[in-house]
């Protein structure tokens, strides 16, 4: 992922209220989708500002919200000393590169995976990292043709994913119970004012 990209978009990040319906759509996809406990231990890979993970936190024991952005981790810090919210713990960890000690209940990431290259890889991280029975949760865009993002945006690795075949290789990853389901769509208007639809996912599993 481009570090420096999403370091210079933090300030600005909460300010797309577009961005914000999306995040707050997933966040309740997840909610309803997986038995959320104030006994669970998780991760959120791909935290940025905290839209997410910061309304799913209550109904969790701890979340650890790892991100790759320092500027992105600054505001999300700003947040949780703002709300004072005593169960957020943020990180900056590449898992592609960097060890991680811990292990969790649940691991999320949402809009994340399209801006990662070694996809096998990190999804192999991510499943390392759950403890036994543990869920994982993956929201990203269905597979599109390109158009979604602009031409001169940092980052994208991939057009979105076909969540059937994720699913595939997650379970090859010794996933079970994998499901799928559209949660959420953002509508774009192009350069010629035509309106288009490009659906986003969760995909859920659970460790074997």
């Amino acid at each position: 992922m481009s570090e420096k990209h999403f370091d210079k978009a933090a300030a600005g990040w909460d300010q797309k209220q577009r961005r914000v319906e999306m995040a707050a759509k997933i966040a309740g996809a997840i909610s309803s989708t997986l038995p959320l406990t104030r006994t669970i231990r998780a991760m959120e890979y791909g935290c940025g500002t905290g839209l997410v993970g910061l309304a799913l936190a209550p109904q969790l024991a701890s979340l650890t919200a790892v991100d790759t952005s320092a500027g992105m981790l600054e505001i999300l810090a700003r947040k949780i000393d703002d709300e004072k919210i005593v169960n957020v713990i943020p990180m900056r960890l590449n898992l592609l590169d960097e060890p991680c000690t811990d292990r969790f209940d649940l691991i999320f990431s949402a809009m994340v995976l399209h801006h990662v290259q070694e996809t096998d890889k990190i999804l192999a991280r991510l499943c390392d990292l759950l403890v036994e029975g543990g869920y994982l949760a993956v929201a990203d865009l269905w597979e599109e043709d390109g158009s979604f993002h602009d031409a001169n945006v940092e980052g994208v690795m991939h057009h979105g994913f076909n969540p059937a075949e994720l699913a595939v290789r997650l379970g090859g990853l010794g996933m079970q119970d994998l499901s799928y389901t559209e949660v959420h769509s953002i509508i774009k208007t192009n350069e010629a004012g035509s309106e288009r639809a490009y659906p986003v996912f969760l995909l859920t599993g659970r460790k074997k």
